[in-house]
């Protein structure tokens, strides 16, 4: 098994400017390794690695919330206009139906967004299986600073590196043993 790691730096915020870090992670297994893995079904054993997005922000709580409030707003006044137009028999009722719509997509998005965060809260770290890095070998791993992201490179290298022990000690049936006891 092969580890080839980099390092990514993205700029956020639109004030502040303030840089987060990844871990670009590429996983190569050797023909043999892919062979024992196939033999012994071993698709389902798995490292746990810190997460791949960044941990919510406070900015990110009050936008979700804004825009659920939002949504929350524009969803019965698009209703009640739309009615009113439709049951005056007005030619308009598009509109206000839009605006309806718009609130209902706002409240949805701020909802996933919020889910979003609360499961970055729940589980900081992320479960890489060896099916995964079979059919798809890259993963990030999130850093707030380049220090982190140095030590999540050796935490990285340390599980992948007991995965493909686990994987060598496999590739052969141990011998018949007897015990004397």
């Amino acid at each position: 098994m092969r580890l080839n790691t980099d390092y990514r730096e993205q700029t956020t915020g639109t004030l502040k400017g303030t840089k987060q870090y990844f871990l670009v992670c590429r996983v190569e297994f050797s023909e043999e390794e892919r062979s024992v893995v196939q033999e012994r079904g071993m698709y389902d054993a798995s490292v746990e690695v810190p997460s791949n997005t960044p941990p919510p922000t406070r900015s990110g709580d009050i936008y979700a919330m804004l825009m659920r409030i939002g949504g929350a707003i524009l969803m019965p006044i698009g209703l009640v206009v739309s009615c009113a137009t439709e049951l005056a028999h007005q030619s308009g009722s598009g509109p206000a139906f839009m605006l309806f719509l718009l609130g209902v997509g706002l409240f949805v998005a701020g909802k996933l967004k919020d889910r979003e965060a609360n499961q970055r809260e729940a589980n900081p770290t992320q479960t890489i299986s060896i099916r995964r890095l079979l059919t798809n070998p890259e993963f990030v791993v999130h850093a707030p600073d380049l220090q982190v992201a140095k030590v999540y490179e050796d935490l990285v290298r340390q599980e992948l590196g007991g995965l493909a022990e686990h994987i060598r000690a496999s590739t052969a049936v141990p011998e018949k043993t007897t015990y004397e006891l």
